[in-house]
């Protein structure tokens, strides 16, 4: 059965938070077959000045709904999570796992609702679930990709490429024209590029409808190499490229977010990338983002 889980944390060392309770989800639950970026978002329903990072996970597990759950709330309470909401009334917490949906069961007790009745509000829940797999079919009204429902929030999304497909393929040609012209890569590489666990590929949708039909159109793509060096944990940051008819709108910003935020979830210790003196604006951009230049071209973020 896959279930897919939501994970929060606002108090405490939140990266780690979420670290420590993806491998117990592993180790008690089930294989976890995907993790999305780590969001950042402000608290919402409740009054706190403290952000939350948000991620959403896709585990493959035997269990039972209620099995999961009894096993997810004693993981908050391990991680230090004290109480839970009262009355309506929600609080700080070190770690908050809510499962969303699994395989289409429905349940409805004091204990578990599923699938989540508000997890097509909420955007925090939507973005790291879309991100992680914009093409599922949610269990819940309005029944749609989740993908499309993320839409109904935001109007652009970064998602993952986890699965080699074909109309994303000659989207990603299509971007690299712009970049590297005559240089496309085959379908083998493109195959080859998805499936390489130290390389994750990150593409960035336009949500939109037309005449009430979905038709989101790949406008930009980013790619984060991961590798281990005797000076810790580091990310290449590669091939980062919106499509001509988009740029001028901010975009490059959410790429880099996006990257920062799987860095995390990666446990990377820094970002690196390079670029050409001459290149001001991009470096103006990689600047404003927090990247510190070096003496060479390369520009480095420390997580």
């Amino acid at each position: 059965m896959n279930v897919f889980l939501a994970l929060g944390s606002n108090l405490g060392h939140r990266e780690n938070n979420l670290h420590r309770a993806i491998a117990l989800i592993g180790e008690r639950v089930g294989k976890v077959v995907r993790v999305s970026s780590f969001h950042e978002t402000p608290p919402a329903d409740m009054d706190s000045e403290l952000l939350f990072l948000n991620a959403a996970i896709l585990v493959e597990t035997n269990l039972a709904p209620l099995e999961i759950l009894a096993i997810t709330q004693e993981i908050e309470r391990e991680l230090g999570r004290e109480r839970k909401s009262e009355n309506g009334v929600h609080f700080d917490r070190t770690l908050d796992i809510d499962l969303l949906q699994a395989n289409g069961h429905r349940i409805q007790t004091p204990e578990l609702v599923l699938p989540h009745p508000e997890m097509a509000k909420r955007d925090f829940v939507m973005a790291p679930l879309a991100e992680i797999a914009p093409f599922e079919s949610a269990d819940i009204e309005p029944m749609a990709l989740f993908m499309e429902i993320y839409s109904r929030l935001k109007k652009t999304l970064v998602v993952e490429a986890t699965t080699a497909r074909e109309s994303e393929w000659k989207g990603v040609n299509r971007l690299l024209e712009q970049l590297l012209p005559g240089q496309p890569l085959s379908w083998k590489e493109y195959q080859a590029l998805v499936e390489d666990s130290q390389a994750h590929l990150g593409l960035l949708y336009d949500l939109h409808n037309e005449n009430g039909h979905f038709h989101p159109t790949l406008c930009g793509m980013i790619t984060l190499c991961t590798t281990f060096s005797p000076t810790g944990r580091k990310a290449w940051i590669e091939d980062v490229v919106i499509d001509e008819k988009y740029r001028g709108k901010g975009l490059s910003h959410q790429l880099l977010s996006w990257a920062k935020g799987k860095g995390k979830a990666t446990h990377q210790q820094q970002l690196v990338l390079t670029s050409r003196p001459e290149r001001i604006a991009a470096n103006q951009l990689y600047q404003n983002e927090g990247f510190e230049q070096r003496q060479t071209n390369v520009y480095r973020f420390s997580l």
